[in-house]
């Protein structure tokens, strides 16, 4: 568990949290994998509870957006989910118009990555700072695993969070956005021109600071 705790250093500038109760819907099984990592070591306290809900294991962001809305529409799941944080968890290779799925979002915090969830877990192991291939992004994943890596595989989540460096992954997607931002860039407009890109890192920094 020691990988999922924040340096003394890095803990002493971050304000320790309690998350709370919030729900999280994602696209496939790799992103539930990774956001389950932490949810079982958070839900070991009382006062917190994150849900993480799978859409299908061959979704994309529109397919996502649309579980999520139906979801909470079920009267049982809104009465029980209804002041619970939500958060949508998607890559951005699909749809085409994947910048009207951000912009439907609203009332969810976006935990999207351009173009790709693995761009996050790549970050994990060196800083990402141009933009790279599917082809490649898993290739050099495999490089710094004991075998190559296969999407939806839980063994390979736990293995990337015990090896790799979630503290630097964290630096790398902020520096990443504070570039984006000086360029006059936002989600909201310019996604398909981020890339790349992941706002996955801010929920893991609290999820950090609450099991530090």
């Amino acid at each position: 568990m020691g990988k999922t705790k924040l340096s003394p250093q890095r803990l002493t500038q971050t304000k320790k949290i309690n998350i709370g109760n919030i729900i999280i819907f994602c696209e496939g099984k790799t992103e539930k994998y990774y956001f389950d990592y932490f949810a079982e070591i958070i839900n070991k306290n009382k006062y917190s509870d994150v849900e993480v809900v799978l859409e299908s294991a061959n979704g994309n962001a529109q397919a996502v957006l649309n579980y999520a809305n139906e979801f909470m529409a079920d009267e049982e799941h809104n009465k029980k989910f209804s002041n619970y944080g939500k958060y949508l968890a998607f890559d951005c290779d699909a749809p085409p118009d994947i910048q009207s799925v951000v912009l439907k979002a609203a009332g969810y915090e976006l935990l999207i990555s351009n173009y790709l969830f693995e761009t996050w877990l790549l970050m994990h192991f060196e800083n990402v700072e141009n933009k790279i291939s599917k082809r490649e992004i898993y290739r050099r994943l495999s490089l710094y695993l004991h075998n190559n890596y296969s999407k939806g595989h839980k063994g390979k989540i736990r293995e990337i969070v015990n090896n790799g460096n979630i503290e630097k992954a964290i630096d790398n997607a902020r520096a990443l956005e504070k570039r984006y931002m000086d360029e006059g860039k936002s989600i909201l407009v310019n996604i398909k021109d981020m890339n790349p890109f992941t706002s996955v890192y801010k929920l893991i920094e609290q999820f950090m600071a609450e099991i530090s």
